[in-house]
C-alpha cells in the first residue's frame, strides 16, 4: 500500500481534494471582490459631485494590498459587507495561503484539518456579496424593477459555483 506522511491512498485523495476545493473557494471569493470593482471603474469618467472619483482614490488608497483595499471599500464605502464578513474572508485567505504554501509539510505531518465551520461563515458572506452584485448589475435596470423578482434571494454565478464546491467539501467532511 502506497502512503505519504502516513496517509493511505484514500486519505491522501480526500486531503488533496479538500485543498483543491479550498483554493477554488478562495478564487471565487476573490472574483466577487476585486474584479467587479475594477470593472466598475474601468474606462469610467464620473461627473463633478458624484460620490465616485477613481479606482485609485476610492479603493486603492484604503490599503497597500489591492484585495484588502477592495474589502475595505465594500465595507466602508459601499456597505455591502460588515466587519465580521471582512474577518471571515481574511480567515479564508489565511487558511488558503497556509494550505497552498505548506501542503508538502502538512501532508508529512498530517496537519490538514477540514474547516467546515469557516466555510459555512464564508458561505453567508459570499451570498451577501453575490446578492449585492446581482442587484447592482440587474436590479438597478428599470426593466427588471417590477418583474416580481425576490431580490433578497437572488444568487450570482460565482455563488452558485461556490455552493457546489461547499457541497463537495461537506461530503468530504464526513470522510475526514
Amino acid at each position: 500500500m502506497s502512503m505519504i506522511g502516513g496517509l493511505r491512498k484514500e486519505e491522501l485523495t480526500q486531503v488533496l481534494a479538500y485543498t483543491g476545493l479550498i483554493l477554488v473557494a478562495y478564487e471565487l471569493v476573490k472574483s466577487l471582490i476585486v474584479r467587479p470593482i475594477k470593472f466598475f471603474y474601468m474606462d469610467m469618467t464620473f461627473s463633478e459631485g458624484s460620490p465616485f472619483k477613481s479606482y485609485e482614490e476610492d479603493v486603492l488608497f484604503r490599503h497597500k494590498n489591492e484585495f484588502e483595499a477592495c474589502l475595505l471599500y465594500l465595507r466602508d464605502f459601499m456597505e455591502a459587507i460588515d466587519s465580521d464578513d471582512v474577518l471571515t474572508i481574511q480567515e479564508l485567505r489565511k487558511h488558503r495561503n497556509d494550505l497552498a504554501h505548506n501542503i508538502a509539510h502538512k501532508l508529512q505531518s498530517r496537519e490538514i484539518k477540514s474547516d467546515l465551520f469557516l466555510l459555512e461563515r464564508v458561505n453567508k458572506t459570499l451570498f451577501k456579496l453575490s446578492n449585492y452584485r446581482a442587484y447592482i448589475e440587474i436590479g438597478s435596470d428599470p426593466e427588471f424593477k417590477n418583474k416580481g423578482i425576490d431580490w433578497a434571494l437572488l444568487k450570482g454565478h460565482e455563488y452558485l459555483v461556490f455552493e457546489e464546491v461547499l457541497n463537495k467539501i461537506r461530503i468530504l467532511q464526513g470522510r475526514f
